[in-house]
């Protein structure tokens, strides 16, 4: 697909913004020219100045060397690491205000003059107008000739639009394909808020009545409901929203076998929300039940036939951003309301539980202490339980499972003290060989795994240890002074 189809492929995705239509009446063509090209205009220029906001927020500033510095004193333990990267910038220049203008004046200017036309119109059929779309009319901006791909496709596809009034001055819009008019793609447009839902079922019917070898190569499962909304609460200040509407299945053969997935309805999956008067952007993400399967591949006689799978219960959290806010929190921070694992066949490798016994979430804030260092505070508590199971692997002569994770149970629990725990990262001193660490300033932190525990109570430190023999992943760590 070249430029101009892939620009005209986001032009159709906005062409459908509209509202504005007499109770019982087929909404008027000039009419719906005229308010799709005005409120897609006026959502592509709050996105676009949202995501710059967003860009720009600065609470994330510094996590990197932050992280870093907690980190600094246990480069010997065999600890996962997970990268961070806080930089905005691309999003600034790809949103740029004076681009964005131009792009949404070509939009609008093309979906009164191409789209939503009066020689468009095909049929009106209760409350609704169908505009039936022509290669030649929207394969092109009107600057160059039409595509000629890009021609043959839109026809050969009987691309419609039904426009349908909801009353007032809501409207739904539905892209209709193919001779039995398959529906998979609907925007309801309400005053204050434009909804695109993509339907899979429908997508994959719409397909096979296309062109059944393309639809061969699709999941032969697809099911579910995708929604992206856009609300403006005032000028500057927008929420973008993305939610499963209905529980997301797909799955595809592999090679005699079954790649699945599969993810619970949400009704807020992510959002971003930018108040540009407030000076506010707030990010939350509200990931239900996830779960991933695909068929083991290795080299072991005895693993074949099984499917690995990954299960995730959840994954949520909220960050908000101020220009005053002294410190960085992440708010209801939580895998889910079960436990989530990694499993071969009926074995699970690995489970995970969050604050089981404590509403499976917390609060985490980052701050400084009076010297400048960064003191990490929890609310409840943080309670993690991992057990490693990893045994049945030993088949595979290609996998290599480390002593400290082959049959294990770790847990890490930060609890108590007064307005709840806390630590603080404490650098390495020269002059008393101190290598670094982290120190428990309120409550108390423990570890442990199987029969081995370490304790750090308040105002000791964590600290590296050097282990005698290769073992439990404790044995890389210990209480100590912080000098």
């Amino acid at each position: 697909m070249n430029n101009s189809r892939s620009w005209l492929a986001v032009v159709a995705a906005f062409a459908f913004v509209t509202s504005g239509c007499d109770d019982g009446d087929p909404p008027e063509a000039k009419k719906v020219a005229d308010i799709a090209a005005g409120r897609s205009a006026e959502v592509v220029r709050g996105v676009s100045s949202s995501l710059r906001k967003a860009s720009g927020a600065t609470s994330l500033e510094g996590l990197d060397d932050t992280l870093a510095l907690f980190g600094a004193g246990f480069a010997g333990v065999p600890l996962p690491t997970l990268p961070v990267g806080t930089d905005g910038s691309s999003l600034a220049v790809m949103f740029g205000e004076d681009e964005t203008d131009a792009q949404a004046e070509r939009l609008a200017k093309y979906l009164r003059e191409r789209v939503f036309t009066e020689a468009n119109v095909e049929s009106t059929e209760g409350n609704s107008t169908v505009f039936r779309l022509e290669g030649a009319q929207v394969c092109t901006d009107g600057w160059g000739s039409a595509d000629a791909g890009c021609v043959r496709f839109v026809d050969d596809t009987q691309l419609r639009v039904r426009a349908t009034s909801l009353g007032g001055d809501a409207l739904e819009l539905e892209l209709l394909i193919g001779a039995k008019k398959a529906d998979p793609l609907a925007l309801r447009f309400l005053p204050k808020v434009v909804s695109l839902v993509l339907d899979l079922g429908g997508l994959k019917g719409a397909a096979e009545q296309l062109d059944p070898q393309v639809a061969a190569l699709l999941p032969k499962v697809m099911v579910g409901q995708l929604e992206l909304r856009v609300t403006k609460e005032a000028e500057a200040h927008w929420i973008l929203t993305s939610a499963i509407l209905e529980a997301l299945r797909l799955e595809l053969g592999v090679e005699g076998s079954t790649f699945a997935f599969s993810s619970a309805r949400s009704e807020a999956l992510a959002e971003l929300e930018v108040d540009a008067a407030a000076d506010r952007v707030r990010y939350a993400l509200d990931l239900n039940t996830t779960e991933v399967r695909l068929p083991y591949s290795g080299l072991a006689p005895s693993l074949r036939g099984k499917d690995w799978t990954v299960s995730l219960a959840g994954l949520s959290y909220s960050v908000e951003s101020t220009p005053d806010a002294k410190d960085f929190t992440v708010k209801h921070l939580g895998l889910g309301n079960g436990q989530s694992y990694v499993g071969l066949g009926t074995d699970k490798l690995v489970t995970l539980d969050l604050n089981s016994q404590s509403g499976r979430h917390f609060d985490l804030t980052l701050t400084t202490d009076a010297n400048g260092l960064p003191l990490v505070k929890v609310q409840p508590e943080f309670d993690l339980v991992a057990r490693f199971f990893l045994s049945p692997l030993a088949a595979d002569a290609s996998m290599e499972i480390p002593a400290a994770y082959a049959d294990a149970s770790y847990r890490l629990r930060l609890s108590g003290g007064e307005g709840g725990p806390s630590l603080r990262a404490v650098p390495a001193n020269s002059a008393t060989g101190f290598k670094g660490g982290m120190q428990v300033v309120t409550g108390g932190l423990q570890l442990s795994a199987g029969d081995v525990r370490v304790e750090v109570g308040q105002g000791q430190c964590l600290v590296a240890t050097t282990p005698s023999s290769e073992g439990s992943l404790l044995t890389y760590l210990g209480q100590g002074s912080c000098e």
